[in-house]
């Protein structure tokens, strides 16, 4: 192997901070705090369903087994969750693209 070959580590942060990445994460950001706030109904919420289980578990895992206060974990994991699906939701977004479905193509120019 070439130290040319692209390795999948360099792929994976080129996803995790790639464009689409950042703003669905900042999608999710934005439905949660309106969700919490109260400006948009907690029904907003199932878009971040993936975070909130993942944190949900985390948080009762650190509570059941090291005895951590209950919540102290939850908003930590539940950001972690977030960018986790953030990067998979990109990932789609980007393989989409590439491969040219539902008319979705990226111009020459951007």
């Amino acid at each position: 192997m070439s130290d040319t070959t692209p390795r999948v580590s360099d792929a994976v942060v080129r996803l995790a901070t790639a464009r689409e990445t950042v703003t669905v994460f900042v999608v999710l950001l934005l439905a949660w705090g309106a969700g919490f706030a109260g400006v948009l109904p907690k029904e907003v919420w199932v878009v971040d369903f993936p975070a909130l289980a993942v944190a949900m578990l985390v948080d009762t895992f650190a509570f059941n087994e090291f005895s951590i206060r209950g919540g102290s974990v939850f908003y930590p994991a539940l950001a972690v969750g977030m960018y986790l699906e953030a990067i998979v939701v990109g990932g789609a977004i980007r393989w989409v693209r590439q491969h040219e479905l539902f008319g979705l193509r990226r111009d020459s120019a951007g």
